[in-house]
């Protein structure tokens, strides 16, 4: 009887070992006797096997001892390390994969050295161990690490690239202990892609570490509180406006909602035209209006407040009430500050 392993990856990779009473063979059986574990070291080292998914390791696994011999590529595809995997200063001479990887106890590259492509693809390490520096010292000097979708991944302290790898870390997020974390593997990322010239991903990493420092941004950090509250306030507008200057979209949203939002409030208070006639809507009266009569009123004077934000002012409407002149003057400032941060946004971009 085959073992009945199947890949969650691809179903039609299966395994067709002989299988024991269990239903798996020794490779992809778990909680092994230890006679079942020798015979499964005994047969790697005898058939050289490098391709190891699904494969489940009971005891420590130790790369310099078991890896001994050559192999064309290391694939641990949804492989499951129970104990401590021990990979510290191994020379991963080809392609290494760690698909669906499963590390259940401690992981250790420290040390390491990459000679080619890396993959942690919704690889899940331990949560306890998340705190630990498991690549330092590592040098890669490999074409690609990709980190994508992986639970607990730790931090990254440490790691030396080359100066033409290229590391691509996504759909990678921490939990609130672990923010330092996101913000310090992400600033890794950014560095290595300014290193190589990989501008169309400077922003994301910037963007995400952005994210993971106001998260992280305390009270105790700031000599007073009051530092605090305007550093924070002005880091959410940055946020929220233009994405720390990497959704300058963002911007055009904002413009489009302060020109609205000014248009109905000069609805209520009137804005007179050229012929010294007020478009304003008479509350007390507000039922004598058609819908078609408010719409046409409203666009209007959302072309009156665009005209102001822009500080075009066409002078054929003008505030003339005491608060009509004082929006409009709020809304040339929103206008000129907001024109300043999109133009600096903009050519930012273009200069990258």
């Amino acid at each position: 009887m085959n073992c009945k392993w199947i890949s969650k990856i691809d179903e039609r990779k299966k395994c067709h070992r002989e299988a024991d009473s269990s239903g798996y063979c020794i490779f992809h059986k778990e909680n092994k006797s230890d006679e079942e574990i020798q015979l499964m070291m005994d047969t790697l080292h005898k058939e050289e096997i490098s391709e190891f998914n699904g494969f489940v390791f009971e005891n420590e696994f130790n790369a310099e001892e078991i890896l001994t011999y050559n192999y064309k590529i290391l694939d641990f595809s949804e492989s499951i390390f129970k104990q401590k995997a021990n990979f510290k200063k191994y020379i991963f001479k080809k392609n290494i994969i760690f698909n669906y990887t499963e590390f259940r106890d401690k992981v250790l590259f420290n040390g390491c050295v990459f000679l080619e492509n890396c993959d942690f693809n919704r690889t899940i390490f331990s949560k306890h161990y998340i705190n630990d520096r498991i690549f330092e010292k590592v040098k890669f000097k490999g074409p690609d690490l990709v980190v994508n979708k992986v639970e607990n991944f730790p931090r990254m302290d440490g790691i030396i690239f080359s100066m033409c790898t290229k590391f691509v870390l996504k759909n990678v997020e921490y939990g609130k202990s672990e923010y330092e974390h996101g913000k310090i593997n992400y600033r890794i990322a950014r560095n290595q892609a300014t290193k190589i010239g990989e501008y169309e991903m400077i922003g994301f990493y910037y963007y995400k570490e952005r994210i993971y420092s106001s998260k992280i941004m305390k009270r105790s950090n700031y000599p007073t509180f009051s530092d605090y509250l305007v550093e924070k306030f002005f880091d959410q507008i940055a946020r929220y406006t233009t994405g720390y200057g990497e959704k300058p979209w963002n911007i055009l949203l904002v413009i489009i909602a302060i020109i609205s939002v000014f248009a109905l409030l000069y609805l209520f208070v009137g804005i007179e035209s050229s012929n010294s006639t007020l478009v304003a809507l008479d509350i007390n009266n507000i039922g004598d209006y058609s819908l078609s009569e408010i719409f046409k009123m409203y666009m209007d004077l959302w072309y009156f407040s665009m005209a102001t934000f822009s500080t075009v002012g066409y002078g054929d409407m003008v505030a003339t009430s005491l608060i009509g002149k004082a929006l409009a003057g709020i809304e040339v400032f929103f206008g000129v500050t907001i024109g300043a941060i999109w133009a600096s946004v903009i050519i930012k971009r273009m200069i990258r």
